[in-house]
């Protein structure tokens, strides 16, 4: 008996012993959902182009409407924060569960795609520790509100983490290359059909990509081949991506007779709003590219907009910076194509996509002709048709800015969590919320229950540690990761090349989110002001990863160092 007792106690030590990370992991996701669980949430029901849209897309998918009826709001915002609702709706978990749950996920998926960088386990504790408890993961904007930047931080830990892993194991068996390669493709088809400025994570996944190949193709053990499905299996985060392009085009198609995903990024409307950007204005104004003189000059070469003039300088009015000049008010970027599809749709062309498809297909036509008569002049446009057309001035001003997020970011500025006031909508549109949801909303005047009150302490507590740190930190790890590129070409020259997977790692982290910092800075300065944590949400996890990591391979690095003199 007692040898039994005994042979049963050290299969339990056997047990723990291989799986303490994972029972790390485990237990401290359950604290962390202990900490946000039940949280009341702050539902803005008068959002009716942000959180209320989500909610009704969400709501027309329950109803098997796909979308919902065709407006100027449809085929505008991703698909897939709608469908994760409707998936949580589904299986009846609340919101204040699955969000953070999603997220602790993609921290266990990140850790284990980076597994194969050290030699002890002993750094992925400390790296899952830190990326767990990002403020960003239970911040009043991306997770108390129901919004699809609360799903940012996930999607990006599973992106990269996934193709990391790919890379780190492109020399073991293919099937775990595979299992790598569709992870990252899930991910990243996600955060594309998610928001409409997923491009900044391509150059992460390419870069992954091509690094990985040739890197499979200078392999001399492994036979043509092998090298053959390797390199195909890197290539199938990019073919999910496509397919699932294809997959919602498709859909698209079949309900609104437009083969799009997403009209801001590929339609007509794309095609009429950025040569409507491309017009030489007669006068600079700040974040506003399409100043209200360019409009006249607009009207005069497009039959098509001078049709609905009155609509569209009403909608202009409606949509302009309040507190400027009330009698020549601009609209900012960010809000112009919003003015331009509204007053489109109150001149009666949104009956239908195909109806407002050609009426946008008329307006590119005319200016295409304005441009080639030289009625207009044309200045360079960028190549989104989200972003705003380089000025000269922008060079000094993106630096400056540029800065000021880098400190916003690293600092975790205005980072918090707090009970936030519903807005309704006069139509019980905080109801349809709780009930997508699954979770009650923050109404005003209802008290805060003292354990609410308590982890709000807690949780404060937690992301204050982060924001006293963060910009020390991340200046501390910025110069080690340059002493480890400068060790990494001594240690080239006598070809060796123990540091190269991690660099290339620390490298792709820093630049991803140099890249999305970068085009923050650029939005802000340009279009409207957007240098906001929400906006930002993707940079937090590879930052903080790129700090843990890059610190601890330094101190790995000065152990073994001195551990060679000694001996």
């Amino acid at each position: 008996m007692s040898t039994r007792f005994g042979n049963a106690k050290n299969r339990l030590g056997i047990g723990i012993e291989k799986y303490r990370l994972v029972i790390f992991m485990i237990g401290f996701i359950l604290v962390k959902q202990l900490l946000v669980i039940g949280m009341p949430l702050f539902a803005h029901a008068g959002a009716g182009h942000d959180d209320r849209l989500m909610i009704n897309m969400a709501h027309s998918l329950l109803q098997g409407e796909w979308l919902g009826s065709y407006s100027e709001k449809t085929l505008v915002k991703g698909l897939f924060f709608p469908l994760f609702l409707v998936t949580n709706d589904w299986f009846g978990i609340p919101y204040s569960l699955s969000i953070p749950g999603i997220y602790s996920l993609a921290c266990v998926i990140f850790v284990f795609g980076i597994k194969r960088l050290f030699k002890t386990e002993f750094p992925l504790y400390l790296i899952f520790l830190a990326l767990l408890f990002n403020p960003i993961s239970f911040a009043d904007e991306t997770f108390l509100r129901v919004y699809r930047n609360s799903l940012t931080a996930a999607q990006v830990l599973i992106i990269s983490g996934g193709m990391f892993a790919v890379y780190l194991n492109r020399f073991e068996k293919t099937a775990v290359q595979m299992f790598w390669a569709v992870i990252a493709g899930l991910g990243l088809a996600a955060l594309w059909h998610t928001r409409e400025d997923g491009i900044w994570i391509i150059p992460l996944v390419l870069g992954v990509i091509i690094i990985t190949g040739v890197t499979i193709i200078l392999k001399k053990e492994l036979l043509i081949k092998e090298k053959l499905k390797k390199g195909m299996t890197t290539l199938v985060p990019m073919g999910i991506l496509i397919v699932s392009t294809i997959i919602i085009s498709c859909v698209n198609y079949a309900y609104y007779g437009i083969y799009t995903t997403n009209e801001l990024n590929d339609s007509n409307f794309t095609k009429a709003i950025k040569l409507i950007y491309a017009v030489q204005p007669d006068e600079e104004v700040e974040r506003a590219s399409v100043p209200r003189s360019t409009m006249t000059k607009i009207y005069a070469v497009s039959p098509s907009l001078k049709s609905i003039k009155n609509e569209l300088e009403s909608s202009l009015d409606r949509w302009s910076w309040y507190e400027k000049d009330a009698e020549v008010r601009q609209v900012e970027d960010g809000f112009f194509f919003w003015a331009l599809r509204e007053a489109v749709s109150n001149s009666g062309y949104y009956s239908d996509a195909v109806t407002a498809n050609r009426f946008y297909e008329a307006v590119a036509n005319e200016l295409e002709v304005a441009f080639d008569s030289g009625q207009l002049v044309r200045r360079p446009t960028m190549p989104s048709a989200l972003m705003s057309p380089w000025r000269d001035e922008y060079g000094e001003k993106l630096a400056s800015a540029f800065l000021k997020t880098a400190r916003y970011v690293t600092g975790f500025e205005a980072v918090k969590t707090s009970m936030v006031d519903s807005i309704d909508d006069g139509q019980n549109g905080i109801l349809l919320f709780e009930d997508i949801t699954n979770n009650s909303a923050r109404i005003k005047g209802e008290p805060i229950p003292l354990n609410v009150k308590v982890r709000l302490v807690l949780i404060n507590c937690i992301t204050a540690i982060y924001q006293s740190l963060g910009v020390m930190v991340f200046m501390v790890a910025l110069v080690v990761y340059g002493l480890l590129t400068i060790l990494l070409l001594i240690k080239k020259m006598h070809n060796q090349y123990e540091l190269m997977d991690c660099w290339l790692v620390l490298s792709a982290l820093l630049f991803s989110a140099v890249v999305l910092a970068g085009g923050v800075a650029y939005t802000d300065i340009s279009a409207y002001v957007a240098i906001s944590y929400w906006y930002l949400a993707g940079a937090y996890p590879l930052i903080i990863a790129f700090n843990v990591i890059t610190l601890y391979k330094m101190m790995e690095v000065f152990v073994k160092m001195r551990y060679k003199r000694e001996k």
